[in-house]
C-alpha cells in the first residue's frame, strides 16, 4: 500500500469510493469531490493536504487536513473526510492515513480538531492515534494537542 499527498484529485477514480461511503449513508466523500470540483475547498492552503491511500493501483482511502472553517484560528487544523473502502478495513490503512495527516500537522498546528460519525471502529483509531473525546466542544467530538501526538 501507498500514500500519494494528491496535488490533483481530478488524476484519481474514485468511483469506488463514492459508491462504497454512499452504501453506508456517508455523503462526505461526494461532497469533498463536488468541493473540490468547485474550488470551495482544495486543500491547498498553508498547512492543508489531502492524501489518498493505494492498493495495487486502486484508491482505497482518503483523508485531508483542512484549517478549521469552524474556527477563526490559522493554528488549529481539522481532520477532514477521512474514509477507507469497508473491504480494506481492519488493515491499518485509517491508521496510515491518519498518521501522515498528523504529521503533516505538526508542520503548521498546536491543535488538530475532528467530528467523527457514531462509527465506534473510526472511534476507536482517532483514541489510538492519540485524539482525545470532547463533550460540548463546537463541532468537534475529538481533539489532539499535537505535541501529545503518536505517530508510531
Amino acid at each position: 500500500m501507498e500514500i500519494e499527498k494528491v496535488t490533483s484529485l481530478e488524476q484519481y477514480d474514485l468511483d469506488t469510493l463514492i459508491d462504497d461511503s454512499l452504501s453506508e449513508g456517508y455523503k462526505f466523500i461526494n461532497r469533498l469531490v463536488d468541493e473540490y470540483k468547485a474550488g470551495s475547498n482544495r486543500f491547498d492552503k498553508k498547512g492543508e493536504a489531502l492524501y489518498v491511500a493505494k492498493l495495487d493501483g486502486e484508491v482505497v482511502g482518503i483523508g485531508g487536513l483542512n484549517i478549521d472553517p469552524y474556527l477563526s484560528l490559522p493554528d488549529v487544523g481539522r481532520v477532514r473526510h477521512l474514509y477507507v473502502l469497508q473491504k480494506c478495513r481492519g488493515n491499518r490503512v485509517g491508521k496510515k492515513l491518519l498518521n501522515i495527516i498528523i504529521v503533516e500537522a505538526r508542520k503548521h498546528f498546536r491543535t488538530l480538531r475532528l467530528s467523527a460519525t457514531d462509527n465506534p471502529v473510526a472511534n476507536n483509531l482517532y483514541i489510538k492515534c492519540g485524539f482525545s473525546e470532547v463533550d460540548d466542544v463546537y463541532k468537534a467530538s475529538h481533539i489532539l494537542e499535537i505535541s501529545k501526538a503518536d505517530t508510531k
